[in-house]
């Protein structure tokens, strides 16, 4: 890593985003307000923010440029971050180094190193700095950094190729901050065409007359997302329990949050069955037969427990046919919600009780 970046890169204003379809990366602009791709949080108009300690809150999409891909987005909170200084892409270079923060396939925040190939590539009609440096799923919205530390990009996509990876040049940045510094709606679509702020569903941009219905599905990003028959189960079941659903989704028919420090998570395994678990705690180093006599207890039906490796798991399954079932749908929901209160308790049990370690899921401290 060059000298000049930060040994703890946790210290910056990037963060993790979360939707109904998948996760990115974003960068604060300020203590209220991050950027990030336009892709990375359609359609949601509310998505949410991942914290260090893995804790989220809310935020909702203030500015879209489709053609550009970016985003701006409010924050429920203000985050303390360090918001880094936006440079100047009209200075880059080929082979000049560049530094790509973000969190690839939803690891934690990372970077990777590469060098400018070519500081102003003309692609699909569009201008972006084009890399070398690994560009991956959930880098998306990111900073892309020169050794001062300072944004000269906005990580965008990458071919099917190795070692080319685009990023949208941050002299544009710049300006679609500035214009969103100037807004006085509360929600805005800059037109593909002439770039002026659109601010309810048309089927002509006003000011150049371009037809948007040809353009992005420009009315898509007016209107409310649908969900899907098991997604409106799980979130309902989730509200009722006391938990965000916008808080916890976390990409397709997949969710996951804490219930106090139990770790929940759901999601569609295949066509018939609707999956929630807790994976709560590490298998202690002695007295295992205890703790597995009280696992296999038949009290805790309709539940039950497994072992993923060493983290024990608390489970609760149901088949999706049941979700359809008029007859069947609020006992369900009851259930999750018991199954979400039930983990909150147990997961304390098995640390005091059996001597098991907090899994890494887990918001408990291991000296709980």
């Amino acid at each position: 890593m060059s000298r000049r970046m930060p040994n703890k890169i946790e210290s910056l204003g990037v963060y993790q985003v979360y939707t109904g379809t998948g996760t990115g990366s974003g960068w604060l602009i300020d203590e209220r307000h991050l950027l990030t791709n336009c892709h990375v949080v359609q359609p949601f108009r509310d998505v949410a923010i991942e914290l260090r300690n893995r804790t989220r809150i809310r935020a909702t999409v203030r500015r879209l440029h489709p053609y550009r891909d970016l985003a701006i987005v409010e924050l429920s909170e203000p985050l303390d971050g360090t918001v880094l200084a936006l440079g100047d892409d009209s200075k880059l270079k080929p082979k000049q180094s560049v530094h790509i923060l973000g969190f690839p396939i939803g690891l934690p925040l990372s970077v990777t190193e590469g060098v400018i190939s070519h500081p102003h590539q003309r692609f699909d009609n569009q201008y972006y700095v084009q890399t070398d440096a690994a560009i991956n799923p959930g880098n998306s919205g990111g900073p892309i950094l020169d050794d001062e530390r300072r944004i000269i990009a906005v990580t965008t996509c990458k071919l099917d190729a190795d070692s080319v990876g685009f990023g949208i040049p941050v002299n544009d940045v710049r300006k679609f901050i500035g214009e969103f510094r100037e807004q006085s709606v509360p929600f805005g679509v800059q037109c593909p065409v002439c770039e002026v702020l659109i601010t309810k569903a048309q089927r002509y941009c006003q000011q150049c007359g371009s037809n948007l219905e040809t353009q992005h599905h420009f009315a898509d990003y007016f209107s409310d997302v649908e969900t899907d028959p098991l997604a409106h189960f799980v979130e309902t079941a989730l509200t009722r329990a006391g938990i965000d659903p916008v808080i916890a989704r976390h990409g397709h028919q997949n969710w996951s949050c804490h219930a106090g420090t139990a770790p929940i998570k759901a999601w569609c395994c295949c066509s018939e069955h609707l999956n929630f678990s807790s994976p709560m705690v590490e298998t202690p180093t002695r007295g295992v037969d205890e703790l597995f006599g009280y696992l296999l207890d038949e009290e805790h039906a309709p539940f039950s427990f497994d072992l993923d490796g060493s983290i024990v798991r608390m489970n609760c399954v149901i088949h999706t046919t049941d979700v359809f079932s008029t007859r069947d749908r609020e006992h369900l929901i009851e259930r999750v919600g018991e199954f979400i209160r039930r983990a909150d308790k147990v997961d304390g049990h098995l640390v005091n009780h059996f001597g098991c370690v907090p899994a890494p899921d887990s918001q408990m401290q291991s000296g709980h």
